[in-house]
């Protein structure tokens, strides 16, 4: 009998789950099948600046001061309540500020690049729960950035950038 690699064997049940259709009766509004959240310790979020450098866990996300705001998600156009963290006290962890051009890249690599002062002007948030529950890859997660409906860029759908993996000062 021959082996299969641990590796083709994540490929080959990752390819069953992508093309298994779902039958659950909630239909996703992101027009995807459900894909499982983040696992509580898979690291999920890298923020750098120069030779500062910290990585963020889903659990250790969950343990950061959050609050909740309700908006009209532009994407489905739905009103959504999200767990977030303002996007400046992230920043804090590697001391971005200011004029620092930030990079915003998410898993699919989409990237969206702007100062710091203007994210922070604009009141950008990390969503780590949405409607009180994990938010799943096929819906934008495990994290992604949002904005209150008072934002200035609560329109202005190219900073909203989904499944977010990392913050990087160019």
């Amino acid at each position: 009998m021959r082996k299969i690699s641990k590796g083709l064997m994540i490929a080959l049940l990752i390819s069953i789950v992508l093309t298994t259709p779902s039958y659950s009766s909630e239909k996703n509004p992101y027009g995807s099948l459900a894909v499982d959240p983040a696992g509580p310790n898979e690291v999920i979020l890298t923020i750098t600046k120069g030779d500062r450098s910290t990585t963020f866990a889903y659990s250790r996300l969950l343990k950061m001061k959050s609050r909740t705001i309700t908006i009209n998600e532009p994407f489905i156009k739905k009103r959504q309540t999200f767990t977030v963290i303002p996007i400046k006290n992230l920043f804090g962890f590697v001391g971005i500020s200011g004029k620092d051009l930030v990079s915003t890249r998410a898993l699919n690599d989409y990237l969206f690049v702007d100062t710091a002062a203007q994210f922070i002007k604009a009141g950008a948030y990390l969503a780590i729960k949405k409607n009180g529950k994990a938010i799943g890859y096929n819906e934008g997660g495990p994290i992604r950035l949002v904005y209150a409906e008072s934002s200035s860029w609560a329109n202005y759908l190219d900073s909203w950038n989904w499944s977010l993996a990392s913050i990087t000062v160019n």
